[in-house]
């Protein structure tokens, strides 16, 4: 830990509103932060919350292990022994986890992993419902492939799959929004796994929608529509179909929002709440 970063640490210590705040409404790092400098440091002067260095401790990393229970982050128990291995280490939870909540999983994202099977799925049309399934179930969802790109084209040509059959099945995923992230180390595709989870999880949203030159009302309604958690051009593309105006969208419910393809009822409730509010 960096000395400034201590001395922050410190000062949030010896401030009870600034502690109580920090416990209360900070994120995960700031409060391991915190709980480092006191195990670490107990030369400093105690506000009145709580008196002894213990109880501080205690009611620190509560607030701690809440967060994280919180959040949710779970690997399947079936993933592989040194995914398994890793993941834990990261403080991913190990569960069985359904049909359509991928390989991992936290409160807004499900992740699907594949290897070998990456080929075999070619084959299954039950591998992209379950990636709908994904969808369905999370706000993000996302599809890793433990090899690298070269490896994936050497085993279909093994079992005699063409590379041109391979790299259409590999547009028809990005097609479906499920662009395979090809990554041929676990340890890498953990790490990578683990600060997706934490990215969506811990930042805070900064939705971006440029403003058009010159705009036209039905420009200012797109803008407004794509800001809405979950909803790109092509959804947008398919709400507008159906309801063409702000004010229309505002009133659906969220059977009806359901009804449009690519609109889970997580999105439609959220969708409600917000044009509602």
């Amino acid at each position: 830990m960096t000395a400034e970063k201590t001395f922050k640490a410190r000062r949030v210590l010896r401030d009870r509103t600034k502690l109580k705040q920090a416990i209360e409404e900070g994120g995960l790092g700031r409060k391991l932060g915190i709980l480092r400098v006191l195990a670490e440091d107990h030369q400093f002067e105690m506000g009145p919350i709580p008196k002894e260095d213990d109880k501080l401790c205690v009611w620190i990393a509560k607030s701690i292990v809440s967060d994280m229970l919180d959040r949710h982050k779970r690997i399947d128990h079936r993933e592989h022994w040194a995914m398994i291995e890793y993941m834990v280490e990261l403080g991913f939870e190990l569960v069985h986890l359904d049909t359509g909540d991928g390989d991992f999983k936290s409160t807004k994202v499900s992740i699907e992993r594949k290897e070998d099977d990456f080929i075999s799925s070619l084959f299954d049309d039950r591998r992209l419902r379950q990636l709908s399934a994904m969808r369905e179930k999370s706000e993000y969802s996302y599809l890793v492939v433990t090899k690298s790109f070269a490896d994936v084209k050497a085993g279909a040509l093994a079992r005699g799959v063409s590379e041109r059959v391979v790299t259409g099945y590999i547009a028809s995923l990005c097609a479906i929004g499920y662009p395979p992230l090809f990554i041929d180390d676990k340890y890498d595709a953990s790490r990578i796994v683990h600060r997706l989870v934490e990215k969506i999880e811990d930042d805070i949203s900064r939705t971006y929608v440029p403003r058009p030159a010159a705009p036209m009302p039905v420009e200012y309604r797109n803008a407004i529509i794509e800001s809405l958690p979950g909803i790109g051009a092509k959804t947008r593309r398919k709400l507008t179909a159906v309801f063409p105006s702000i004010a229309s969208l505002a009133s659906a419910s969220v059977d009806e929002l359901t009804e449009i393809e690519g609109i889970g009822a997580k999105t439609a409730q959220r969708m409600v709440e917000i044009l509602g509010d």
